[in-house]
């Protein structure tokens, strides 16, 4: 098999470049197509397959992301020759789907930044265009993203619309932390079915192992993407800490474990240093600024004006950065008498066991409309 696990799981500071996108940018209203070349979905980061009982019926889903591209830019243009000067032209994202049971419309669709679930952003942010471009070849974002696209249909799609992808499922198996070590049903077993199963080519050609050995890993991956997101949800900060001898990443839920922050120091790549359980990185000698690149702001559409049609969502990265000469955070301390809620979610424990990322290379994505209401 191509994914293993592997712990601590490290964040990269260098997750992703905005400035590799250079379409006209993303404003409210901005419109979104669904990109099509080659009659597949999303090229080596999808299966073609059910998860749990959905869909309910003999037609498989397109389980996993779908790309999107915006527009041209104003005065772009391409020689004919050069595939990544084309890709300049346009902004390019990878979405998922958020309302299950809908058609996938193939129209342009405007897009307005919303609130979302914070384990959402973060999976939609490393989950995206820029992770599928530089992981596709090696099969793993097969895994992630069918995972991601089912946990967007578990947090966001079933409480928000009524869909029952997960909330019917029985056993406790109707919440993704319970999925640690679940052998997914076979196809051919009766209902009702849990984990991934199908009776078809499951369209993942980078893939270097089973079918069987696929479901079972995407199964697996729903459990440990679930357990990632809720100690790494968005939004996260970046401050200096009390004495300012480091820097503190914080999420939703508390400090961000095993993750690199980057540290500039006037060379080429700077100097990187991982968080320890605190979320602490201590200042290098001779380093000037912290940065690193968290999940920033979602985007969602409800289909074409027109037509209607699936939402489909997505998260851009936020740039988060503190100078050497930062003051400390300002805190107050409460009264001995007063009661001071603690967070419901959340832990300093030891990190989270993710997937490994593997390979590398520039994709040139392809999507369809078929079997995409699954989404």
């Amino acid at each position: 098999m191509l994914v293993s696990v592997a712990g601590p799981g490290i964040v990269s500071a260098e997750h992703e470049d905005p400035d590799v996108q250079h379409g006209p940018g993303l404003d409210e209203g901005t419109e979104l197509s669904v990109w099509s070349n080659d009659g597949n979905s999303l090229q080596g980061g999808h299966i073609d397959a059910w998860v749990n009982e959905h869909p309910d019926g003999d037609e498989y889903l397109n389980i996993g992301g779908i790309a999107l591209q915006s527009e041209k830019s104003e005065g772009c243009t391409w020689d004919g020759v050069d595939v990544a000067e084309r890709w300049d032209c346009y902004d390019n994202y990878v979405g998922y789907c958020s309302e299950a049971n809908v058609d996938l419309s193939a129209d342009p669709m405007p897009f307005s930044q919303v609130e979302m679930d914070g384990r959402i952003k973060y999976l939609t942010w490393k989950h995206d265009y820029e992770y599928h471009s530089a992981n596709y070849s090696s099969g793993l974002p097969c895994v992630t993203m069918a995972a991601t696209q089912a946990l967007v249909w578990a947090w966001v799609s079933d409480p928000d619309t009524g869909s029952t992808v997960f909330s019917n499922v029985a056993g406790g198996f109707d919440d993704p932390l319970n999925w640690d070590g679940l052998t997914p049903s076979a196809h051919t077993d009766a209902s009702p079915r849990v984990g991934f199963h199908s009776n078809v080519d499951l369209d993942c050609s980078y893939w270097d192992g089973t079918d069987a050995e696929l479901l079972q890993a995407a199964t697996q991956a729903v459990y440990d993407l679930a357990a990632e997101s809720t100690e790494r949800a968005g939004p996260w900060t970046l401050e200096q800490n009390a004495d300012q001898s480091g820097v503190v990443l914080t999420g939703a839920n508390g400090p961000i474990i095993s993750v690199v922050i980057n540290f500039d120091d006037g060379s080429d790549n700077g100097i990187d240093v991982i968080t320890d359980n605190n979320g602490f990185a201590a200042w290098p000698a001779g380093a000037t600024d912290a940065r690193i690149e968290g999940p920033g702001a979602t985007w969602r559409t409800p289909g074409p004006e027109a037509t209607g049609g699936q939402d489909v969502i997505f998260t851009v990265g936020e740039n988060l950065t503190v100078n050497v000469n930062d003051p400390a955070p300002t805190t107050t301390t409460p009264d001995p008498d007063e009661d001071v809620e603690l967070p419901a979610t959340g832990s300093n424990s030891s990190p989270w066991l993710a997937i490994g990322v593997l390979g590398g290379g520039l994709a040139l994505v392809a999507l369809t409309r078929r079997n995409r209401e699954a989404r």
